[in-house]
């Protein structure tokens, strides 16, 4: 009887502590998605809003650039040195997110998309102000450099928005989202 009792006390101790060390796992699988800067993701929505809020964020930058080159190059060009550090900023923000449920896939995209609209505060744009600084946009040469640039601009853009989107639409679709019209898409394309 003795023998029962030392096997059945070993099994319970064994039971308590197996309980007590994975009680942490489990209580962390509990606790909500945090990213760096503190940003709580309670849910998937919570998840893909800071995605697209700071999408949204970088993209008012290049209509603002875009606009204030259309009046004056000088002033157009003195914004980049701070719309490169706020992408800088806002890829920091992303990349300081944690996968969501082991998936990365939305917020590489979005990583990846925000890494070329900085490379366009740093070179692209920059390029093109510096040949209008010069008077180039007054010539054929110039016209042909800034077009070209403006060309892979715009391919480059072009595949990189598809990724991006259709890694949102797969994470909306796999966490039951309904997608909603962005409203800086139709201020895109009430200029366009």
């Amino acid at each position: 009887v003795l023998t029962i009792s030392k096997t059945q006390s070993m099994l319970q101790f064994r039971r308590a502590m197996m309980i007590l060390l994975l009680f942490p796992l489990f209580n962390a699988c509990k606790e909500p998605l945090k990213a760096k800067d503190g940003t709580v993701f309670k849910t998937p929505a919570d998840y893909n809003d800071y995605i697209i809020s700071r999408q949204t964020k970088v993209i008012r930058n290049i209509i603002e650039l875009g606009n204030k080159a259309g009046i004056s190059a000088d002033t157009a060009y003195a914004l980049l040195n701070k719309f490169s550090a706020q992408a800088d900023s806002v890829i920091s923000e992303i990349k300081g997110m944690p996968p969501y449920r082991a998936d990365s896939a939305f917020r590489n995209a979005a990583i990846r998309s925000f890494d070329f609209y900085k490379r366009l505060f740093d070179k692209n744009y920059r390029d093109i102000l510096a040949i209008r600084l010069k008077g180039g946009d007054a010539t054929e040469e110039g016209v042909k450099e800034i077009m070209d640039i403006t060309e892979k601009i715009k391919r480059e853009e072009e595949e990189l928005d598809k990724e991006l989107h259709s890694a949102q639409t797969v994470f909306a679709q796999k966490y039951n989202m309904a997608m909603r019209p962005n409203a800086i898409q139709k201020e895109i394309d009430k200029k366009n």
